[in-house]
């Protein structure tokens, strides 16, 4: 037994390729127009993904999406700034020396950042999250709460404690 020495795939010249890409998007944008006029049914979103509507990250309480919220009991999820505002960012050397200061000395381990795999050095910015205390760089952390993102990207615990934000969230419109 070994590998087959031939090829079974069809090799089409690189312009036939480009025309019938070409094609394919001319169909596309003409589709496109002729629903947005009202000619034609608008296609369906399998077809291609440029027909599929953008996703909505922030879905209000009516919507279906927010039935999965894990801060559904509290309201609907809380906005990106809401969260960045109270997830203070700090040197990873003064969280490293609290750490250790709370936990009566013991020296705390070389960490990574779970998003981005790298390092966590003494001069990085993180953020310390509410609920579970697993610290990331600041940038990475920020990324995730703008994609919509509540939850801990490691352990899946909610970003912020629910109790506080029953009282504290309040206050902010969404």
């Amino acid at each position: 037994m070994g590998f087959p020495s031939v090829c079974y795939c069809v090799i089409l010249p690189q312009p036939l390729i480009l025309v019938l890409q070409l094609l394919d998007f001319l169909r596309h944008a003409v589709l496109l127009c002729l629903s947005s006029l009202g000619l034609a049914a608008p296609p369906a979103a399998d077809d291609h993904p440029a027909y599929a509507p953008p996703p909505d990250l922030w879905a209000s309480e009516e919507d279906d999406d927010a039935a999965t919220s894990p801060y559904l009991a509290t309201g609907p999820a809380p906005a990106p700034a809401v969260i960045k505002a109270r997830l203070p960012a700090v040197r990873y050397a003064d969280l490293r020396s609290r750490r250790s200061a709370a936990a009566g000395g013991a020296a705390a381990s070389t960490t990574c950042c779970a998003v981005c795999l790298g390092a966590l050095e003494a001069r990085h910015r993180v953020r310390e999250l509410g609920n579970c205390a697993h610290a990331f760089h600041k940038a990475c952390i920020d990324k995730w709460v703008d994609k919509g993102q509540a939850t801990c990207p490691l352990c899946r615990a909610l970003l912020l404690p629910i109790d506080a934000d029953a009282g504290e969230l309040s206050s902010y419109s969404f």
